[in-house]
């Protein structure tokens, strides 16, 4: 996709008084310095197995742009991207980074969906000092300078679940997943949590991306005789999975802690009613700040379109990262990155800021059930959690 300039009287008409009022609180300049700008390289799985949550998380970060411009930009320096598709593959994400570091010269790369695209950009950023945002919850672990992460970890996606899950659900669960590291490591939080409250992991299958027949392994379920079936499948295969589920008139009750809007018009409503989602954000949360940020993407993207928790992440991460610019008053990752753990945003989630040991941010956590309407409806919001990333001590 080619590079787009969001000039400022575009980026402000439409955007009525909300994002107006925004300028004044967020303490931007009211005019933007036109000779200054900040060139973002937005990466993420626009083709292949990520593709339904990558369409989500570029319209999220389209719309933030709009806002943080109409808002006076990013310390006054207006906000332009060059859009790649690493087509959720590990070439493709060492490719494109190479390419918006090298060719493009953008201050910095935000976006990615699976931690396969995460780790084989960092592999290009991270030796060349160049920041690098991720904006998908993943399984943890990362300790980097130059990578900034916005999405949950499993002490704030996982854990905070667990508690009411065996005292409401049952003791017993089995694990069906994608055969990569955030099924992998998320299956290991999951044992640990659910050990301490008294429960037990009793099975975990991982199956290659694409994935068509999961019979003999509802089988192996059936036989176990687990009372919860917890997912971890990486996006289309998310939808395979639970419509095989029903078919095979599964019992357990069904966990899918990455369910989310972007997968709820996918299936019909019998089929997806009553899973259990964990996740920093879901339309439904109702305050002010959400519900102009869900007004002003209807606005540009219909009605229709779907908001989901990486969407959300993202649109924070970029206002995170213009926030920390104007603190900055520089695009130098040097100065960028110290100052991205002193700045913070009242994001549609709730309050978020960034911790400097570990460069994760405070994201909330938030429980929800599938109702038969093919809505969300929040069950438990534990607020914002501290991200917990073991033997990490960047500041």
């Amino acid at each position: 996709m080619a590079q787009t300039r969001i000039s400022r009287r575009k980026a402000l008409k439409g955007l009525g008084t909300a994002v107006a009022a925004a300028s004044a609180s967020f303490g931007f300049p009211a005019i933007l310095k036109a000779q200054d700008v900040v060139k973002i390289g937005f990466l993420t799985a626009l083709t292949g197995l990520e593709t339904i949550l990558g369409e989500t998380q570029l319209h999220c970060f389209e719309l933030a742009v709009d806002d943080v411009n109409a808002a006076g930009g990013a310390g006054g320096r207006k906000l332009e991207y060059i859009v790649e598709d690493d087509q959720t593959t590990t070439q493709g994400a060492i490719d494109k980074a190479r390419k918006l570091m090298g060719k493009d010269n953008v201050d910095s790369i935000i976006g990615m969906i699976a931690s396969l695209e995460r780790v084989a950009a960092l592999s290009v950023t991270s030796p060349a000092k160049k920041l690098l945002i991720y904006t998908t919850y993943y399984e943890g672990g990362e300790c980097d300078k130059y990578l900034v992460c916005t999405g949950q970890v499993p002490n704030q996606q996982i854990d905070p679940m667990i508690p009411w899950v065996t005292q409401n659900m049952g003791k017993t669960v089995y694990v069906m997943g994608s055969d990569y590291i955030w099924p992998r490591g998320s299956t290991d939080t999951l044992k640990v949590a659910l050990e301490a409250n008294g429960a037990s992991l009793v099975g975990a299958d991982f199956f290659p991306f694409g994935t068509q027949d999961f019979g003999p392994a509802f089988q192996k379920v059936k036989s176990a005789n687990p009372d919860i079936l917890w997912l971890m499948f990486a996006g289309s295969d998310s939808i395979v999975s639970v419509k095989q589920y029903r078919s095979f008139d599964m019992k357990p009750q069904l966990i899918y802690h990455g369910w989310d809007e972007t997968i709820l018009e996918a299936l019909p409503a019998e089929e997806q009613e009553g899973i259990i989602a964990s996740q920093a954000y879901f339309q439904q949360l109702d305050n002010p700040v959400n519900n102009g940020f869900k007004e002003r993407f209807a606005a540009k993207f219909g009605s229709a379109s779907p908001i989901n928790a990486i969407g959300e992440a993202t649109y924070d991460a970029v206002w995170l990262y213009a926030k920390a610019i104007e603190l900055a008053d520089s695009v130098d990752p040097e100065k960028v990155i110290p100052a991205m753990s002193q700045v913070e945003f009242d994001a549609p989630q709730g309050h978020v800021n960034l911790l400097a040991s570990n460069n994760h941010m405070r994201c909330n956590s938030i429980m929800a059930r599938v109702t038969k309407d093919r809505t969300f409806e929040i069950v438990e919001n534990y607020g914002q959690i501290d991200p917990h990333v073991p033997d990490c001590s960047l500041a």
